[in-house]
């Protein structure tokens, strides 16, 4: 239990003297100097110089204690129909390595798991890091999830997808715990976490792109709902005919908001340069008008789903992140203009910062959360067993 509380003390503090420790823990000098003989002897805490500013001017440079972060490391990994993104990053949360890769054609889940375990193991080869070393790993999906046993209950976007146990499947290569989640309730944690969320404690994060999510965080939690299914807003109804899932998987609000539908309607409009939706939002952000009316009709549409979530929600903030942040401010002001005639109180709205990075950075937290959690009880544990 000291060495928790030792421990705890150091990476709150970054750098401390034993002197300092002791008056953060509330532990004697004895007891404070016994735990980090511990901690150091087993790898997890290091002296180092202190700061210059700290220096004395003569004499032996002054000595401090610091966690080392690099004795282990985490993984994050957003895994999609189209691309897996693999995240290396040290006990810090710093990300020291990554890898991406464009999915080949997967017709089974088989071959999509060989392929995000190849990218796996070409980003800890950059570090390098060896799968033993692995102290937790983090992955990010779509569809629903049920995290506590790791498995994807339905995925519609990825074929075989559905009732796979991803979690047990993946920890076949490694020696340490994985966490599965969904990909924009991890994405909602990055923003949260280093992105715009900054100190809201209620937010909706709305992904668009191909797809349409979204994910919630009430009082700082992420909110999952009774089936682990809060936020696909993506297959709400805007018809008073139901459409139901479509042949491609997409849900009746993606089919007629996602970049698919917006590259279309562009298409209607006359614009027959643009080689696919990207090219569409980044004309929409330089000003073309019929890249901004596509823009605008989507964002009507979008507007129509997302009023009623945001009145049953009351966010104070809703960041949009996904591959529509290309258009840029167009995005806010459209969906500001549409809101603020449905929606009775209209939050706050900003583009998410954290682009394509946002999935993976997500379950690099997720990652290290259980790390430390792991890390911590390692000692809390011993302490009972040796009262």
């Amino acid at each position: 239990m000291n060495c928790a509380a030792v421990l705890a003390a150091i990476r709150a503090a970054g750098t401390a003297r034993v002197t300092e420790l002791v008056r953060a823990t509330g532990l004697s000098r004895p007891t404070v100097t016994a735990a980090v003989s511990t901690l150091m002897a087993d790898g997890w805490v290091e002296e180092t110089e202190a700061p210059e500013i700290d220096a004395p001017r003569m004499g032996r440079p002054a000595r401090v204690l610091r966690f080392r972060a690099d004795a282990r490391h985490v993984l994050g990994i957003d895994v999609g129909p189209h691309r897996i993104y693999c995240a290396v990053a040290d006990l810090s949360g710093t990300v020291v390595a990554h890898a991406r890769h464009d999915v080949a054609v997967a017709s089974t889940h088989a071959q999509l798991l060989d392929q995000v375990e190849s990218t796996m193991r070409k980003a800890l080869a950059t570090v390098p890091v060896r799968l033993p070393d692995l102290a937790a790993v983090g992955i990010g999906t779509p569809g629903i999830v049920d995290d506590q046993r790791g498995a994807v209950v339905q995925a519609p976007s990825v074929p075989g997808w559905s009732s796979l146990e991803l979690g047990s499947l993946i920890r076949q290569s490694l020696d340490c715990p994985v966490r599965v989640e969904n990909d924009v309730n991890l994405a909602v944690m990055a923003e949260r976490w280093n992105g715009s969320g900054g100190n809201a404690e209620n937010l909706i994060l709305v992904q668009w792109g191909a797809r349409i999510g979204a994910a919630v965080l009430m009082e700082g939690q992420v909110h999952r709902g009774a089936h682990g299914a809060a936020g696909e807003i993506g297959f709400l109804e805007l018809e008073e005919e139901p459409q139901g899932t479509q042949a491609d998987g997409l849900g009746p609000l993606e089919s007629a908001v996602g970049t698919a539908w917006i590259l279309q309607r562009a298409r209607s409009l006359g614009d027959d340069e643009s080689p696919d939706a990207a090219a569409v939002l980044v004309a929409a952000a330089g000003g073309d008008p019929r890249a901004l009316q596509a823009i605008d009709e989507a964002c009507a549409r979008l507007a129509r789903g997302l009023a009623s979530f945001v009145s049953a929600i009351d966010p104070e903030l809703v960041v949009i992140g996904g591959s529509i942040t290309l258009a840029g401010d167009t995005i806010l002001a459209g969906l500001r203009r549409h809101l603020s005639r449905r929606a009775l109180v209209q939050p706050r709205l900003e583009l998410s910062r954290l682009g394509d990075d946002a999935v993976a950075l997500g379950a690099v937290r997720l990652a290290l959360a259980d790390a430390e959690r792991r890390l911590l009880d390692v000692y809390a544990t011993s302490a009972a067993e040796h009262p």
